[in-house]
Order: C-alpha cells, then structure tokens, then sequence
C-alpha cells in the first residue's frame, strides 16, 4: 500500500464546487470592476482611498506599533489598486489624470475669482 491520500467522491465533487464557486466569484468581481472605473464618481472615490491609505507614502516611522499599522492599512490600498489593474491596466493612470485635471480646474477657478476680487 502506498502512501496516496483517500478521497471520498464528495470531497472531490466539494472541491470542485468550491472551486467553480470561486472562478465564478472572481469573474463577477472582475467584471463589476470594470463596469465601476467607467464612472468617473467612482474614480474619484478611489483616488480618496489611496490618499487616505498612504498607497505612495513611505509608512516607515520609529515607533513600530505606528509603523504596522500604516502598513496594513498601505496594505489595503495595495489590494484595492491589485483589482483595478486586473480590471484595466490603464485605470490607475487615468485616476491620475482625472484628479491632476480637477485639481488645475480648481486653481484655475481659484485664480480667476482672486483676479476678480482684486479687480
């Protein structure tokens, strides 16, 4: 006798749902992704996500209790930005130009009422 594992058929026919299950879940999610970084709304709300997840800044510091947590919240962006770029490669850089093009309408809006409140 060898050491070869028993299977019973339902553990093999529950392995195969569970993974079915899974590959289905993952196509969903997959496509609901990229059904939502067609909204601009959304992309807004992700950029805020990163901002707020630290997803650029170094989470280093000297007090290590600090410093874990800025990395599992870091973390939480990272896995967010991992499912963007499943659904569109190119998503994250179009986040990026959206939020570049608000923020230089807003200066420029700003700037424009300062001129016409020094005028």
């Amino acid at each position: 006798m060898g050491n070869k594992p028993i299977f019973m058929t339902s553990d093999v026919e529950k392995a195969a749902k569970i993974k079915k299950d899974e590959e289905y879940q993952k196509a969903r999610d997959l496509s609901d992704m990229q059904k939502l970084l067609k909204l601009p709304e959304f992309r807004r709300f992700l950029w805020k996500v990163w901002e707020k997840t630290g997803l650029t800044r170094n989470p280093f510091s000297t007090n290590a209790l600090e410093m874990g947590r800025a990395c599992g919240i870091q973390a939480v962006g990272q896995e967010i930005l991992a499912d963007v770029n499943d659904a569109d490669v190119y998503a994250f850089a179009q986040i990026q130009r959206d939020h570049i093009s608000e923020r230089k309408s807003k200066e420029a809006a700003e700037k424009k009422e300062e001129e016409k409140q020094n005028a």
